[in-house]
């Protein structure tokens, strides 16, 4: 009976939030109740939420000792796990109860998202909501998974989801703004994000969220503010710091030098914290003129992220191949023009003018621009990873499940342009399940691409080649062999822009890309940075800037700094090429 009752109050201190006296109680209890699990449940709760992981995870391994069946503990283990990074353990802890048990398979999700493993995490993920609809953490974790996955349109509707059984979940607010934003549903995504800040001042995540939002939406006074807030919760914040870094003047950047430099000396050495911090420095440097202390700051913080996310070279060069093989011979152009908005696809390297040219085609009437969409690269996966054929059905179905991701476009739309840069690798699928796509090739120095890929900081690993120089000239001569190949293969059918050219006259070049897409040019398209388009690449600050030349040939002056990448760069690729 004194058991119980003691029982009893360690459960009230611990709902409570008295992590020390619940654990006082509990331990009290495992002598005088040695085989009642309860109370090395309840201690290793308490210890969880001290941050004792590691003896959270021996008071849950106990209490399952004693009691195998004890789901409580299965599944406090299970998360404890998780977040002390153990999540192959995690997996066999709870992968008996998956059948039946929601909680289970949304700690199975968590558990293989941390792996990497997308497939099976998306498995649990659905699993878990079948068995609980209302299970508003899993519909949230179920948003994440098919955003990577790129499926927005369903992540938008399960973090819908989420919030009718949680309307004020702050992490769901946060995370449905990015979706919402690559739907073109930028307003909402945006009260999202400020209905976030409202509810919960201190996040850090909804702060940022907002910041990035402001950017998008060309408002970068806003996005500072949000930065500096961040920085007054958490000084040292590194992917504040980071971002304006991006968004801040010589003088103010000479302010952000010293906050920069102590937070990179409290953050662990190598991590993605100390990359961010060492990019954020690069800029500050290179603002205040200090030439050489950028070019360390640049040289750590790529070799953090080469270290993290390493490029390989061979497989990629052997995937490249695998694509030429798959369309060998030249495909003619078709004669008639299907109904719908005709898809633009602009493409080329990154940070090659990729982003100047969708600024110019949005300011045409009756065009929408969907960012950099990463459908393409999804839906074509199974193909570069077999042999499967992409035949007239594979064709249709990509080009039915590509349509399923787009965003809704307005009555009247005439075209809508999709501008990821790499999807230059896939121009073939392109246009066998669009023969009458327009392709918009933006070529541009690779020394200057070079260059500004190597000053900038990309999220996730699909720009990992650009950490290496000799692994970026190698992605560099893949790109061009790729290009040289799809010239040949649909002759007539692509239009290359040299970036050069294009900011030199924006009115010769804009008036070529309109006609090339079969629209009438307006003298807007010259003055790309009168967009009210928003934009979500790095690029957002520059597009609002007039058409300038400034960048063109800013190679020569840090040629030095692109030793290894000039070194390696196979210029039998690049036969016009000016010394």
């Amino acid at each position: 009976m004194i058991a119980s009752r003691d029982l009893g109050i360690a459960t009230s201190y611990l709902n409570s939030g008295a992590y020390k006296p619940a654990l006082k109680i509990a331990k009290r209890l495992q002598k005088t109740t040695p085989r009642d699990p309860h109370p090395f449940n309840i201690a290793g709760i308490c210890l969880s939420a001290m941050n004792k992981l590691p003896e959270a995870i021996a008071q849950f391994q106990r209490a399952m000792k004693i009691d195998p069946g004890f789901v409580d503990a299965r599944h406090n283990l299970a998360q404890t796990l998780i977040l002390s990074g153990r999540h192959a353990q995690a997996i066999r802890v709870v992968e008996p109860l998956r059948d039946g048990d929601a909680t289970a398979c949304f700690f199975l999700a968590q558990a293989h998202v941390q792996l990497g493993d997308l497939t099976a995490a998306s498995a649990a993920i659905e699993q878990a909501v079948a068995l609980r609809p209302s299970f508003a953490p899993a519909q949230n974790l179920r948003g994440l998974i098919l955003t990577n996955l790129g499926e927005e349109t369903e992540a938008i509707v399960a973090y819908e989801t989420a919030l009718a059984s949680d309307p004020n979940n702050v992490e769901t607010l946060v995370n449905i703004s990015l979706p919402l934003a690559r739907q073109n549903r930028h307003d909402e995504g945006h009260r999202m994000a400020e209905r976030a800040v409202q509810l919960a001042p201190d996040h850090i995540g909804a702060r940022l969220r907002l910041g990035t939002s402001f950017i998008e939406a060309g408002a970068f006074l806003q996005a500072k503010e949000q930065f500096h807030a961040v920085l007054a919760i958490q000084p040292g914040q590194a992917q504040a710091l980071e971002q304006l870094s991006l968004l801040l003047d010589g003088a103010e950047m000479a302010d952000m030098a010293a906050p920069a430099q102590k937070a990179l000396s409290k953050v662990r050495s190598g991590s993605l914290e100390a990359a961010e911090l060492n990019f954020a420095l690069s800029r500050i440097e290179d603002a205040m003129g200090e030439r050489q202390a950028a070019i360390l700051a640049r040289r750590r913080a790529n070799g953090i992220l080469a270290k993290h996310m390493p490029y390989d070279g061979e497989a990629d060069a052997r995937q490249t191949d695998h694509i030429l093989n798959r369309f060998p011979a030249v495909t003619p152009a078709e004669a008639n023009q299907p109904d719908g908005p005709l898809p633009i696809y602009v493409l080329g390297l990154p940070r090659s003018g990729t982003s100047l040219v969708e600024a110019m085609l949005s300011r045409l009437p009756k065009v929408e621009t969907m960012g950099e969409r990463a459908a393409t690269g999804f839906l074509v996966q199974d193909f570069l990873e077999s042999d499967k054929p992409f035949d007239t059905a594979a064709a249709w179905d990509f080009a039915h499940r590509d349509a399923a991701r787009l965003p809704t476009c307005p009555e009247g739309t005439r075209a809508y342009v999709d501008k990821m840069p790499e999807n230059y690798r896939y121009i073939g699928f392109l246009k066998t399940a669009y023969p009458h796509c327009r392709i918009v090739h933006v070529r541009r120095d690779p020394r200057d691409v070079a260059l500004s890929m190597w000053k900038s900081h990309f999220t996730g690993t699909a720009l990992s080649y650009t950490y290496d120089q000799t692994g970026l000239a190698r992605r560099v001569g893949l790109y061009a062999r790729l290009m040289q190949h799809w010239q040949t293969v649909f002759p007539d059918q692509i239009l290359t822009v040299d970036y050069e050219d294009l900011v030199t006259d924006p009115v010769a070049g804009s008036r070529a890309i309109a006609e090339y897409c079969g629209l009438d040019w307006t003298p807007e398209m010259a003055a790309p940075e009168g967009s009210s388009a928003p934009t979500l690449t790095m690029s957002a600050s520059q597009i609002r800037q007039p058409v300038h030349q400034r960048s063109i040939g800013s190679w020569r002056a840090q040629a030095d700094e692109l030793a290894e990448f000039l070194e390696a760069l196979d210029t039998s690729l690049w036969p016009d090429l000016a010394d």
